[in-house]
């Protein structure tokens, strides 16, 4: 992965309109990672990435060709991809139309858009609280 500057990625890979202009990290298409992945800044997900991804208080978007077979905890999660595994996020999961997931959500506010797929449960809470019983 390779640390840019926000006028330097293409708007293909832009998650939102309201980048900051920080940092964003890119795993691009071609590009198969196997391990722990943490990063300080957003990461874009074009390629394939197994095992865990801790993005602390960044967000994450799976493009349209991502696919992550990971457990996930972020900030605000993006899916445009496919995900098997579970994700997390302090501030919200947002599937879109193209996106698949396979796993639970955790997250004070989840949105998944008509023709999504999601296969899973969902807790809307923050997952640094404890669940209710």
């Amino acid at each position: 992965s390779q640390v840019i500057a926000l006028r330097d990625v293409p708007r293909s890979v832009r998650k939102e309109p309201e980048m900051t202009g920080e940092p964003v990290s890119v795993i691009g298409e071609t590009l198969h990672f196997k391990g722990e992945l943490s990063a300080g800044e957003d990461l874009v997900i074009e390629g394939k990435v197994e095992g865990t991804i801790n993005q602390g208080k960044c967000c994450l978007t799976v493009k349209p060709k991502g696919e992550l077979v990971a457990n996930v905890n972020a900030t605000k999660i993006f899916i445009e991809g496919k995900v098997t595994g579970d994700l997390a996020a302090t501030v919200s999961v947002t599937v879109r139309v193209s996106g698949v997931v396979d796993g639970n959500i955790i997250a004070p506010r989840v949105a998944i858009t008509e023709g999504a797929t999601f296969n899973g449960n969902i807790q809307m809470r923050n997952p640094k609280e404890p669940a209710s019983k």
